[in-house]
């Protein structure tokens, strides 16, 4: 059995160490035998605030981290999220047609997205050709909208304005092949269960459920792309100001998930579903009643802007139980961020590097090391497996196609740890020391 082990610990990032043998093991990992899904990649989302600060960094500095983000022989990100219009890490709130009454939509316009998405989506491509991504909209036009904002409100339930929105996907997606770049799924709106400060737009069950079967399915079907529609990016019930309508979590998953899904028209339409981390509680639910369905983690939790390994370990656990619960991608949300994190509202978030924008020096963030853990030796394909003893709820297990096992193993103890794998006859062990991260590549 070859090993090939590489740790972060606190300060001390990938750190060669050698991996040491016991002929007595106590602390235990030992594979099922059981195989679960198949991964596709890891991902991060294309947001203006992050491709303004990577313009702000030295440009050596810049040209390798995006070469070492998206590069194959790297961390190797094979996918990306981009908003349709404005998100809340966007330079300022916008959409791709905010002419009232264009149900036509002749006015419609990416130009926006020519001077800071798309730029960063093309340096992405040029590491990676195996390269894809999804789109959401996390606000439509205001003049489709109840309350003609970009935060607050909801959709208008009429027949011309849902004809136009359907539309108003379809030609993003064929603005954007325009430009090169295949948008291979669209998710239907960011966090429809949040009435959120930055755009945003509220749905109930019955509302999406038939405008994916009535009009954006059908919408896409005439349009003859292969573009896949997902139900996401699902998120959970709020319990405070702002949306205190909210119903609890025990009833969220038939408001809402099973509304839709339960629906056969609209579930023919839908290829997967996608969650956020506030999905996380449902995750569960729906892909046990829907095991056809396809899942994806869509957004990882955003911290609050002081990349702190504590956080980085907190995330860590986010992906096992994302990986564990049948998540074929994993998507971190602020790839690039200047010092602080601020968005355009106020919220100071962690990000995969930081900017100072006075010098141009460009850091990587632990959760930047966290990623590449996985992403640099879990490949395309790679299935997750199923794991048991005591060092379960600390590993993501994997095996690659070419039939390595990949072992991501994180410690939040604050004592150092014996971490012993069996499989078969073999075995091997290691000391995990406190707050670290490994990966053992199993040959």
């Amino acid at each position: 059995m070859k090993i090939t082990h590489m740790a972060s610990c606190e300060n001390t990032c990938w750190k060669e160490e050698p991996v040491m043998n016991y002929e007595e093991s106590y602390d235990v990992l030992i594979l099922t035998g059981e195989k679960k899904r198949t991964v596709l990649g890891f991902g991060g989302c294309f947001n203006e605030l992050g491709w303004e600060a990577l313009c702000l960094a030295d440009r050596k500095q810049k040209e390798e981290y995006i070469k070492e983000l998206f590069s194959k022989d790297e961390c190797g990100f094979n996918y990306g999220r981009i908003p349709i219009g404005a998100n809340d890490f966007s330079l300022d709130w916008y959409s791709c047609d905010e002419t009232e009454g264009d149900y036509e939509l002749k006015h419609f316009t990416i130009e926006r997205d020519k001077k800071y998405t798309i730029p960063f989506i093309h340096e992405a491509m040029k590491y990676q050709t195996d390269f894809t991504l999804f789109a959401s909209p996390w606000s439509p036009p205001t003049w489709m909208k109840t309350k003609k904002a970009y935060n607050n409100g909801r959709i208008k339930m009429e027949d011309g304005i849902l004809k136009a929105y359907a539309g108003y996907f379809v030609k993003f997606v064929e603005a954007y092949r325009n430009e090169g770049i295949d948008i291979s799924q669209v998710h239907v709106q960011n966090e429809p269960m949040a009435n959120q400060k930055f755009p945003s737009c509220l749905w109930s069950g019955e509302n999406m459920r038939d405008f994916i079967k009535d009009y954006l399915g059908p919408a896409f079907e005439r349009s003859g792309l292969p573009t896949e529609i997902w139900l996401g990016t699902v998120n959970g019930p709020f319990f405070d100001f702002m949306m205190p309508q909210a119903a609890p979590f025990c009833e969220f998953y038939d408001q809402f998930a099973n509304t839709i899904l339960s629906d056969e028209k609209a579930r023919g339409y839908l290829t997967g579903v996608g969650l956020q981390w506030g999905g996380k509680h449902v995750m569960q639910q729906i892909a046990d009643s829907y095991p056809e369905m396809r899942y994806m983690q869509t957004e990882s939790e955003c911290g609050d802007g002081k990349n702190t390994w504590e956080h980085m370990e907190y995330i860590f656990n986010q992906m096992w139980f994302y990986f564990r619960n049948g998540a074929e991608r994993y998507t971190y949300w602020n790839m690039a961020l200047q010092d602080g994190g601020i968005s355009t509202w106020g919220w100071e978030q962690n990000s995969l590097c930081t900017v100072n924008p006075q010098t141009g020096q460009l850091v990587r963030q632990p959760e930047f090391y966290l990623m590449k853990h996985l992403s640099y030796y879990v490949k395309k394909g790679a299935k997750v497996l199923s794991t048991k003893g005591h060092w379960t709820s600390n590993t993501i297990a994997f095996e690659n196609t070419d039939g390595s096992i990949i072992l991501v193993v994180g410690s939040n103890m604050n004592q150092k740890r014996l971490f012993t794998f069996m499989h078969g006859e073999k075995s091997f062990s290691a000391i995990v020391p406190p707050h670290s991260l490994h990966t053992f590549c199993i040959k």
